[in-house]
């Protein structure tokens, strides 16, 4: 009762609470505005949740303003972080003013500073009776579960090709529709329940046997990239003495042993040795890397430009390159790339040692964004920067 109380005691908690139960229903809280626009339930609470924020927290605002004059002062401290800044706008600007950005560019970047600014308040604000980590690590339970229901009495998910997904054939989907995404929400959660402040009241060996869940869960997706990501995360928390060698054992063990008993009846999808996706992903990046010409290889075409678009004879949900470091370099250009690294580098210089689990989360979505894209999935991108 006490945590069912908690859900409830304040209009803060109740709105992230249902931002929660929203994020877990994945694809099915999906409105599709138009042939290329689509929102989720979850923007909805979101944009709420921020406006809301700004027009009864006083405290905000003065905060805001006192921001907004310190502007200069925050740029000269920050001088690499205003220079990307910079560039990042100043090529949509310049891409909005040659037709390469549209509104739907532009949307896409007002969802983002969205969902930073929700973030950032979820994050400060005190009201909320139980921190983000802990309700992302239930949700990562709760979409392991709709996944394995999913798996059990729907294998055979490719009539949803005619809707604009990819057709999977005994892979586990989730809510999500998509195995590569949901694999790594899974790896997130298993990431959280390691952290010792995720609900402490509850036993380590029943914490251990959710993560032996997940483990199950992310076996059964066939996704490659999601794999990778957890063999990454795995050892990077062996590195940092995060996690005990024996419990990887265990973990290893009961994956290789549930890939080997889950059924594979046949097709792409279950092969792990399928080159299918590999030559997808490479004509995509020729594809979107051909059509920066002269200077465009410096200064890029502008984040979330229309060129980086896909062309596909069905309708599909895929609006941009597969791979994060193509859709960089087709928005930022090279120098783009380079300032995107250095800031980077500059931040995880101090996160090692402030944050281990959590930049090992980010290393993860990282390397699994060079065959997805997937640092800037809703999803995820929510799942990662809430678990800061």
């Amino acid at each position: 009762m006490k945590i069912v109380s908690k859900l409830f005691v304040h209009p803060e908690t109740l709105l992230f609470t249902g931002f929660l139960v929203l994020f877990s229903f994945g694809q099915l809280q999906r409105i599709q505005l138009t042939k290329d626009i689509a929102i989720y339930g979850h923007d909805i609470l979101i944009t709420y949740f921020v406006l809301w924020q700004l027009l009864t927290n006083s405290k905000l605002r003065q905060v805001i303003v006192n921001t907004f004059h310190m502007t200069k002062k925050i740029i000269l401290t920050h001088q690499l972080e205003a220079a990307w800044v910079t560039w990042v706008i100043g090529g949509m600007i310049a891409g909005g003013l040659t037709g390469r950005v549209t509104v739907r560019g532009w949307l896409y970047l007002g969802r983002l500073l969205m969902y930073l600014a929700f973030i950032v308040l979820i994050k400060q604000n005190k009201r909320t009776r139980y921190s983000p980590r802990i309700g992302l690590a239930v949700v990562s339970v709760l979409i392991a579960g709709w996944g394995l229901l999913q798996y059990a009495l729907m294998p055979d998910v490719r009539w949803l090709n005619i809707f604009g997904w990819d057709n999977h054939y005994y892979r586990l989907i989730s809510t999500l529709f998509d195995p590569a995404f949901t694999g790594i929400l899974l790896v997130i959660g298993f990431g959280l329940w390691q952290l010792p402040t995720v609900l402490p009241q509850l036993s380590v060996q029943l914490k251990r046997a959710i993560q032996l869940i997940l483990t199950v869960a992310l076996a059964a997706t066939f996704s490659r990239a999601s794999y990778l990501g957890f063999l990454v995360l795995n050892g990077f928390f062996l590195l940092t003495k995060k996690i005990k060698l024996s419990f990887v054992a265990i973990v290893i063990t009961v994956f290789w042993a549930t890939l080997f008993l889950l059924p594979k009846p046949g097709g792409e999808g279950v092969n792990l040795a399928r080159t299918s996706t590999g030559e997808a992903r490479l004509i995509n990046a020729q594809e979107n890397l051909i059509k920066l010409n002269g200077a465009q290889w410096l200064w890029g075409r502008g984040l979330f430009n229309t060129d980086a678009a896909q062309a596909y004879q069905t309708p599909s949900h895929a609006q941009l390159p597969d791979s994060l470091p193509v859709l960089l370099t087709n928005s930022l250009g090279l120098g783009g790339v380079w300032l995107t690294l250095t800031v980077l580098i500059k931040w995880l210089k101090n996160w090692w040692q402030t944050k281990p689990v959590w930049t090992g989360l980010l290393l993860t979505v990282l390397i699994h964004s060079l065959f997805n894209n997937t640092f800037f999935q809703p999803f995820v991108f929510l799942a990662l920067w809430l678990a800061f």
